[in-house]
């Protein structure tokens, strides 16, 4: 064989294998780890990579040295609308030497962003003060952020959380790490009082290898206990837990010292078997509470959503409210069609009353934001996809279905086995299990935005005469 040709087809075999190694997800990926990033100059660096790609949807940059100067340099661009473009929804700048003035250029790119989803922020130089802790806490409320990670910045202490999570209200955060923060049991308060409110969304908490002590985290329990309902994994490793009794005082002998490090041992025990209990208990009633708001949706919206043109209705509508007026019951047919039982002629609040037996977890509240939501015609997702716009075809990347068009993947798609979308996001007979596919995606959005994401205990006045005005309406 001809040389040329064998090193022509070597080298063609030897791109094609290298363009496989590469899936197509991961071209909107820039990993730049350990990278030798250096201040404006590897900012400017980052920033030409991310002109040069059509879509960016990850942005890893640890152990750099971007600094204060670079990271203003960088989300300085992030945040012009250009650099808003780029649906990022992962930032990672571990061991960056970043601090406050780095924080702050972070802290304006995440206000009112809706794609960013974690943010990685391990080992650097933040101080926050007092002013840039709330500023941060205020800028996580208005974005989508679902992690945050703040682990090993000792430089934020008692003082940052103190500052922080009086401000947080975050719905959408499910995860923060805040470990190795020299965090001591003048943190424990302020955590017990976020974690206890309705504030606190969290899933995940993540505070090890910091000195909370024994008191500080039973402190911590008992609110998990008393008054949390979503969290389903707690933290506190390399703590002191079992250091000592909070009973006994600090002048012992050594033989005292024996005694207290077993009592402490013996307490955190009986703590972490509350704390199981607690996390299964959230976990159970985390589960029924998404099952039956999705149900309840399913009906709501058969139910309290009215046509548009109620007045003109032909024969074979007028047959289709009657068989959702009498909640999908048969009809019989020795029974005139002409008088049926109207479900809707009821009133209002025997209608919410009926309905409200299928989702016998949920709270008031969450039955009357469902019921808001299922009642309103602006919900209904659109017909047809929405046409790319100035005329350029969409990232494959993007794409659902790996990349089949939006038409196509619903054609493909098989009758059986796959919900409805009359209700604007899965409403099928399937349980809520979880998940990484795009329906799994829509049905986490909608719980998160009606709060049916977690259990809600009943309180007095959730059920005020204007939201059942509202809907007569």
């Amino acid at each position: 064989m001809d040389p040329r040709v064998f090193s022509l087809s070597r080298s063609s075999t030897t791109r094609r294998m290298s363009a496989a190694k590469v899936p197509l997800s991961a071209r909107s990926h820039i990993e730049s780890l350990d990278a030798g990033l250096c201040s404006v100059e590897g900012a400017l660096e980052v920033i030409q990579d991310i002109r040069a790609r059509r879509n960016v949807t990850k942005l890893i940059l640890g152990h750099n040295e971007l600094g204060d100067a670079g990271c203003e340099v960088l989300f300085g661009f992030l945040s012009t609308d250009k650099g808003r473009q780029y649906p990022i929804s992962e930032i990672s700048l571990n061991s960056n030497g970043i601090g406050d003035r780095g924080l702050r250029s972070i802290i304006d790119y995440l206000r009112n962003n809706t794609s960013l989803k974690e943010l990685f922020l391990q080992n650097n130089a933040f101080t926050a003060d007092s002013d840039t802790a709330a500023v941060f806490a205020e800028a996580l409320n208005t974005s989508q952020l679902e992690t945050l990670s703040l682990t090993t910045n000792a430089g934020l202490a008692d003082a940052f959380i103190a500052r922080f999570l009086p401000f947080l209200d975050a719905p959408y955060l499910q995860e923060m790490q805040i470990s190795v923060l020299g965090l001591t049991h003048a943190s424990a308060p302020h955590i017990v009082e976020y974690i206890s409110s309705p504030r606190c969304r969290l899933r995940a908490l993540r505070a090890n290898g910091n000195r909370l002590g024994l008191r500080g985290a039973r402190a911590i329990v008992r609110a998990i206990h008393r008054h949390n309902f979503t969290l389903a994994k707690l933290e506190m490793y390399a703590n002191g837990l079992a250091d000592v009794d909070p009973n006994f005082s600090g002048e012992t002998s050594a033989s005292d010292d024996d005694d207290a490090l077993r009592a402490g041992g013996a307490f955190w025990q009986d703590s972490e078997k509350e704390l199981a209990r607690a996390l299964q208990r959230n976990k159970l009633l985390r589960e029924a509470t998404e099952r039956e708001a999705i149900n309840l949706l399913r009906y709501a919206r058969a139910v309290l959503l009215k046509p548009r043109n109620a007045s003109v209705l032909s024969t074979s509508q007028a047959l289709v409210l009657c068989t959702r007026d009498s909640l999908l019951a048969p009809i019989s047919l020795e029974r005139p069609l002409a008088q049926p039982f109207r479900f809707t002629s009821l009133p209002i609040e025997l209608q919410l009353h009926v309905l409200s037996f299928l989702a016998p977890t949920l709270s008031s509240a969450q039955c009357i934001r469902i019921y808001t939501y299922a009642s309103s015609p602006t919900t209904l997702p659109p017909l047809l996809p929405p046409l790319a716009s100035g005329g350029n075809l969409p990232d494959p990347a993007t794409l659902p279905f790996g990349g089949v068009p939006m038409g196509v993947g619903m054609m493909l798609r098989k009758r059986r086995g796959f919900a409805s979308e009359c209700d604007g996001v899965v409403t099928g007979s399937k349980p809520v299990t979880p998940g990484s596919g795009r329906k799994a995606e829509e049905r986490a959005r909608w719980l998160t935005m009606t709060r049916c994401d977690a259990f809600e205990l009943e309180e007095d006045g959730d059920w005020s005469e204007a939201d059942v005005l509202a809907l007569r309406a």
